[in-house]
């Protein structure tokens, strides 16, 4: 999953599997320090809040509660993981990507293939 944080203040969370891709939920974020609160625009949707975390020049958001998109994995947890294996990512985090991965990930479905036969 990819969360998008436009400048217009608006968000999408979107999902990414073999099948195709979809927005999960979206609506509106706002910024506090290095707290970042999301407003889901579906009716009854609670809100959720993430801290943006930079450790060992990697920015990261670690979710708090149990309302955000992923399960919420704590801070420590995340940097003892990095501190581990700093080439292998945590999972459940949401981790600071390039615009352009983010485009390429998210435009990208991946149709079911298979191997030609062998004549």
């Amino acid at each position: 999953m990819y969360i998008a944080l436009t400048s217009d203040g608006s968000y999408t969370v979107t999902a990414r599997e073999h099948m195709g891709v979809w927005v999960e939920e979206s609506g509106q974020w706002s910024e506090f320090g290095t707290l970042i609160t999301f407003r889901p625009k579906k009716s009854g949707a609670s809100s959720y809040i993430a801290e943006e975390v930079t450790y060992q020049n990697r920015t990261f958001l670690s979710l708090k509660g149990d309302s955000g998109p992923s399960i919420t994995v704590p801070t420590e947890e995340i940097e003892r993981d990095l501190d581990k294996d700093t080439k292998a990512l945590p999972p459940y985090v949401f981790f600071a990507i390039t615009a352009a991965n983010y485009q390429r990930d998210t435009k990208l479905a991946y149709p079911f293939h298979t191997r030609p036969a062998i004549r």
